[in-house]
């Protein structure tokens, strides 16, 4: 899972290059319905963090899995410095050692090369961004990314080249930059959610409608979940919850033969979280952002259930599974209705 998302933040983004034959045939599309969901019109898939009529923040796809990598490097490189440190003591201490000036040479190059090998890709993770939002201004019909090389760009909605990247064995939505020709790739974002095809269309829904369409109220009543990370860090617990989330109780045996990495995942996570900085917008940003007084359409992390543990296990009562279904489709079936009164069927 966690190499499905590794495109864009370990392994960089490709650019200056033309547009593949499958990116065009992928190709999402601003004011244009897309149909053939299924039952839902859109799903949000647990990746907003703040909606309300002027702005949709969403977070980036790296985010459910950070720690993924970090984790097993944060072991390797304590071990190398482990026996790195017991070699010395043993060099400087002992009576017996014989290892001389070449062995502790030695041992230095294979500490230096470890560092370099898992150190890298550690401050992917720590010391950087606690996560990389993209903001999706419906006012102005703009679009505010977070790069994660640092950068802050904002572009119209309607120039941006949406399509799905093939991630593995899984996809995710990019957003490209196209030079003056409209095929040369020049800089390239991911936002959201890693998947199969069908759920990232039902994704694209959501972004779009918000973008496009009269239904905020309506797709407010979608959303379940917000990741608490606005303007504050995740803590400890909340990012265990989500390393191990699971879909259905099926999950349960294989997760918990899981859970030690899954411990050292998140410790690995929590690092990451405490020694990174929050994302701040620039004051263009928000001054473009700026929400209504007494805006009916505000969804954050304070809306969240307090009974979090029961949907990461999987473990909810039948009443609220039910309830939570019976909501989900009753808006959606609101929203393909505005949908087919201005589409069509």
């Amino acid at each position: 899972m966690a190499i499905s998302h590794t495109l864009g933040l370990y392994i960089p983004f490709k650019f200056n290059r033309l547009l593949t034959k499958e990116e065009k045939q992928s190709r999402f599309v601003q004011g244009k319905r897309r149909k053939g969901s299924g039952e839902a019109a859109v799903l949000d898939l647990d990746t907003v963090i703040r909606m309300n009529s002027s702005y949709l923040e969403v977070m980036d796809k790296f985010y459910p899995v950070k720690g993924v990598i970090a984790g097993p490097m944060m072991c390797m490189l304590s071990f190398v410095i482990g026996i790195s440190g017991w070699f010395y003591w043993d060099a400087i201490f002992s009576l017996n050692y014989k290892g001389g000036a070449y062995g502790c040479f030695i041992v230095l190059i294979a500490l230096l090369f470890f560092g370099f090998l898992c150190g890298k890709p550690l401050l992917k993770d720590w010391f950087s961004k606690t996560h990389y939002p993209v903001r999706f201004n419906r006012k102005n019909q703009l679009v505010h990314i977070y790069q994660v090389k640092g950068e802050i760009i904002s572009l119209p909605w309607k120039d941006i080249y949406f399509t799905t990247s093939k991630q593995k064995v899984s996809y995710c939505i990019v957003g490209h930059i196209l030079a003056e020709d409209n095929e040369t790739v020049l800089n390239t974002f991911s936002f959201g959610h890693v998947g199969n095809k069908t759920d990232l269309s039902r994704y694209w829904e959501f972004i779009r409608c918000y973008m496009e369409e009269d239904c905020l109220e309506e797709m407010a009543k979608t959303i379940l979940y917000c990741p608490p990370v606005e303007k504050r860090r995740e803590g400890y617990i909340t990012g265990l919850q989500t390393l191990i989330k699971m879909d259905s109780r099926l999950e349960w045996i294989p997760n918990l033969l899981l859970l030690p990495l899954s411990l050292i995942e998140s410790i690995a996570r929590y690092i990451g979280m405490q020694t990174s900085k929050i994302p701040q917008w620039p004051q263009d940003v928000l001054d473009t952002c700026v929400v209504e007084p007494n805006d009916p359409i505000n969804i954050g992390a304070e809306n969240n259930s307090p009974h979090r543990w029961r949907t990461v296990l999987a473990n909810e009562t039948r009443e609220v599974y039910d309830a939570k279904n019976q909501r989900l489709a009753s808006a959606n079936q609101k929203i393909k209705a505005k949908l087919d009164a201005r589409y069509g069927e």
